[in-house]
């Protein structure tokens, strides 16, 4: 978890992704899209993770950013509401 993270939303995106392929998922919550990164956590202390999975399927990204299975949604945006989207992430 990166401590300059935002709270992109408070539910997670829904996104297919191919097996054996490299992914590189946005931890710091300012992508253009929130789920794939694009370079935008420079000046922060975060860093992408790159993630690989196993099967080609559809994957819930947790974009609250907080999850404990971070890249994947563990329900921990639960924690958020409306008004937290945009700040920074409760550690």
């Amino acid at each position: 978890m990166c401590s300059d993270a935002l709270v992109r939303d408070i539910k997670p995106a829904k996104v297919e992704l191919e097996g054996g392929k490299e992914y590189f998922i946005c931890a710091c919550g300012r992508s253009k899209d929130g789920i794939f990164c694009d370079g935008s956590h420079e000046g922060t202390n975060c860093t992408p993770l790159k993630v690989q999975v196993q099967e080609s399927k559809a994957y819930f990204i947790c974009m609250c950013k907080t999850s404990a299975g971070f890249p994947f949604c563990d329900g921990t945006h639960k924690k958020y509401s409306a008004e937290d989207i945009g700040k920074n992430i409760q550690l």
